[in-house]
């Protein structure tokens, strides 16, 4: 009878403590308030209950801020990440009000640890499906292998050592012209070709003055 009671049980302790919010927060105003933090408060608890849960955790973040010795504004704030399925600020939230609040009620205190509990299991699934993408990044990493340019952008993507500025020499590995064979060849003919060419010039003027020719013995 009592397993069958539970749920019942449990979902009238949940209605009892979102219907109290309202109720804590008249019980923070009590505690001495300025006007606006209790502007921000009620302002923060409407849009809570209207379902603006990212509105209404911009105030509570700020009224826990303003007001650290105040854990009701702690628990608020992890209701409205508890809404907003984020499981690492509400828990931080949640957490901290149950540390920093000693007199939690009861009922209150287990819609709290059902948030905590709820939190703890979406985070895991949030682990458990973010591993195997990271693990396939590895995978087809590994199985290609590094870039083709991997490491040469240090170097200004040039292989270290090697100049690519310089031009390259096109008499690298050639013997001084002073020294090739043809140039002495040709010079040789030169001067062989001018040999030959002066012994019959001379030749030629020998043979023009053989004889009593007036123009080889000229005027006398």
């Amino acid at each position: 009878m009592a397993s069958r009671l539970g749920p019942f049980v449990f979902f009238f302790a949940l209605t009892v403590a979102a219907a109290s919010l309202p109720c804590l927060q008249s019980a923070a105003f009590a505690r001495g308030l300025d006007s606006n933090s209790q502007a921000e408060a009620k302002e923060a608890t409407r849009l809570y209950k209207a379902g603006q849960y990212e509105e209404a955790a911009k105030l509570f973040a700020q009224l826990t801020v303003d007001h650290p010795d105040m854990p009701i504004f702690e628990r608020s704030l992890g209701a409205c990440f508890y809404y907003l399925h984020r499981p690492e600020p509400a828990l931080s939230n949640l957490r901290n009000y149950l540390r920093d609040r000693k007199d939690v009620p009861a009922d209150d205190k287990e819609v709290v640890d059902h948030w905590i509990g709820e939190m703890e299991r979406l985070e895991a699934q949030n682990k458990a499906a973010a591993a195997p993408a990271k693990d396939a990044t590895s995978a087809v990493g590994t199985a290609l292998g590094p870039h083709p340019t991997a490491g040469l952008a240090a170097s200004g993507d040039k292989p270290a050592g090697v100049d690519l500025s310089a031009q390259p020499d096109s008499n690298a590995g050639k013997p001084p012209i002073y020294k090739t064979w043809w140039l002495w060849t040709g010079a040789a003919a030169v001067v062989t070709a001018g040999v030959v060419t002066a012994v019959l010039l001379v030749n030629r003027s020998s043979n023009l003055c053989d004889g009593a020719s007036l123009a080889c013995r000229g005027v006398k």
